[in-house]
Parts: structure tokens; C-alpha cells; sequence
């Protein structure tokens, strides 16, 4: 009954390190795609490119 624990112990563990593994990539990815997007707004002086990635992101 031990071992049963510890393995459940230990897929808990992982599964909470896999959730903030998978938050970080994720918010470090959108915020280096924000930052492209919004360098090409300033550069064409519009908010189209910031459309454009909403339509394909959605």
C-alpha cells in the first residue's frame, strides 16, 4: 500500500510540474509573439499586423 502512495504521490507532483512547465512556455512564446507583432505595428505606423495575428490566432 506504500508503493501505491508514493507512485500516486509522484504522478501528482509531475502532473503539477508538467501545468507550470506548460504555463510558462506558453506565456514566455505569446509574450515574444506580442513583442514581434507590436515592433511591426511600429514599423508600418498601423494596427493591421495586430489583426492579422488575432485572425490567425483565432
Amino acid at each position: 500500500m506504500d508503493d501505491l502512495s508514493v507512485y500516486l504521490v509522484i504522478g501528482i507532483l509531475m502532473f503539477c510540474i508538467g501545468l507550470m512547465a506548460g504555463y510558462l512556455l506558453m506565456t514566455t512564446y505569446y509574450a515574444r509573439r506580442f513583442l514581434t507583432v507590436a515592433k511591426e505595428c511600429e514599423h508600418v505606423d498601423s494596427i493591421a499586423p495586430l489583426i492579422t495575428e488575432m485572425e490567425r490566432e483565432s
